[in-house]
């Protein structure tokens, strides 16, 4: 048994990074060995609510994930800050598969400990880790709210959540690159994954902070694969160990 994941690849649009960095792992000879597949949040840019047009938009990542399951795979999809509310789409997404497919799909809205080959897991988005920024965690609060989820799925039309969103992932990721330490990020995530992490995790894995980590501590270690378009990197846990792996 083993388990590959990748977080915070961000596709936008067919052909781009994140869509490449998507079908890189997909191909990958790990990953299509592995029993469990984690996409751990962020894989699209912007997908929220129950709009039937994600699944038109995105319909070649959602057969590579179809396929999976049918296949036999296990595949978690840990809901991120950029994707979330996603219940009901996914609902949507597999009323077509098998009833065995359907069944090997779990949607996370927070982090979960599964177990491989014997091993306990802690996965995620991984944003949690980042206790510092108090204002994220209010922000995150907020937005995943039972309010904003009916908000997402019933009101707010799919052109106008495709607008806002692309708007403010243009200001964030000019604010982030304005104001991006690498090792100070680190060091926060580091230190959150040690005060959160439940005693019973061997191995944990989490994204969100688009820097790569390798991180061993009380004989547990923590892997975040940073921001794989520009890293080529992503988690795999196997027989011979918890590590990051290459895409190509």
């Amino acid at each position: 048994m083993s388990l590959a994941t990748i977080s915070d690849i961000h596709i936008h649009d067919k052909g781009d990074a994140g869509w490449k960095a998507f079908h890189s792992f997909a191909e990958n000879p790990h990953v299509k060995a592995a029993t469990h597949i984690a996409l751990l949040g962020d894989i699209f840019d912007l997908m929220a609510g129950d709009h039937p047009e994600y699944l038109i938009r995105h319909s070649e990542v959602f057969k590579v994930v179809q396929a999976w399951c049918e296949n036999g795979k296990t595949v978690f999809y840990a809901e991120g800050n950029h994707d979330m509310h996603l219940s009901a789409l996914f609902r949507r997404l597999t009323k077509q598969w098998s009833a065995a497919a359907a069944a090997r799909l779990v949607i996370m809205q927070r982090d979960r400990l599964i177990e491989v080959d014997g091993v306990q897991i802690q996965i995620g988005h991984g944003d949690r880790y980042n206790q510092e920024d108090t204002g994220y965690i209010k922000y995150m609060n907020f937005i995943t709210a039972n309010p904003l989820s009916y908000v997402a799925n019933f009101v707010m039309p799919y052109g106008v959540l495709k607008f806002l969103g692309e708007k403010a992932s243009k200001k964030s990721r000019k604010y982030g690159h304005s104001k991006f330490d690498q090792e100070k990020v680190r060091q926060t995530f580091r230190k959150g994954v040690e005060e959160l992490t439940p005693k019973e995790a061997r191995i944990v894995i989490g994204g969100h902070s688009h820097v790569t980590d390798e991180y061993q501590w009380d004989n547990r270690v923590y892997l975040n694969n940073g921001y794989p378009p520009a890293s080529g990197k992503f988690v795999l846990v196997d027989a011979t160990g918890a590590k990051l792996a290459s895409l190509q």
